[in-house]
């Protein structure tokens, strides 16, 4: 059973490109409730749209996903957070704090493009800087190519279709070929 790990993901989420990866997210969640919320589709279509795509994808897997509510968030055991508008993610999560924490602890959270970025201290986004819900003490650069920024501590570069798994001491359990970490 999965307990306390983040999987971060590059963009281009649920897709064959990222087989490796997700194959090591399926081993570590089998058995469990899987849950699915697209908080940061910036529009009805957008969410009817990841949910579907996210659900066929993990269906191949033999994964049956459940979109969930934020204030549902205690009843799935791993969630997924799906790309989309980090801003408005991060505004959906945070008067949930306590419970995504919960889940956490409890279980696995898979941050795909926005869902990685506010999972960290925080991200930059044009020029403006955003707190992350600090789950852990990193920041996720997605869609990744080139160098690293001139900011402190841990940075993660995921390029898109690859990604890591950290368990909440920091260690790396998996990593894809092409991400890159600045510790």
């Amino acid at each position: 059973m999965a307990q306390s790990i983040l999987f971060l993901h590059g963009g281009n989420e649920f897709h064959s490109d990222s087989i490796d990866f997700d194959n090591f997210f399926v081993e570590a969640v089998s058995e469990q409730r899987i849950g699915i919320f697209p908080g940061a589709s910036v529009n009805e279509r957008d969410r009817i749209a990841t949910v579907a795509f996210a659900s066929g994808y993990f269906s191949m897997y033999g994964i049956e996903l459940v979109e969930v509510a934020s204030n549902d968030f205690d009843q799935v055991d791993v969630l997924i957070l799906p790309g989309g508008s980090p801003v408005k993610l991060l505004s959906e999560l945070s008067v949930h704090r306590e419970k995504l924490f919960a889940l956490y602890e409890r279980g696995a959270i898979y941050g795909a493009s926005a869902g990685a970025m506010v999972l960290g201290r925080g991200f930059s986004l044009g020029s403006s800087w955003h707190a992350g819900l600090a789950l852990g003490d990193f920041e996720a650069l997605v869609h990744f190519s080139g160098t690293f920024p001139a900011r402190p501590g841990a940075l993660y570069g995921l390029p898109e279709a690859q990604g890591l798994a950290i368990a909440k001491s920091g260690e790396i359990l998996a990593k894809s070929s092409g991400v890159q970490i600045r510790a």
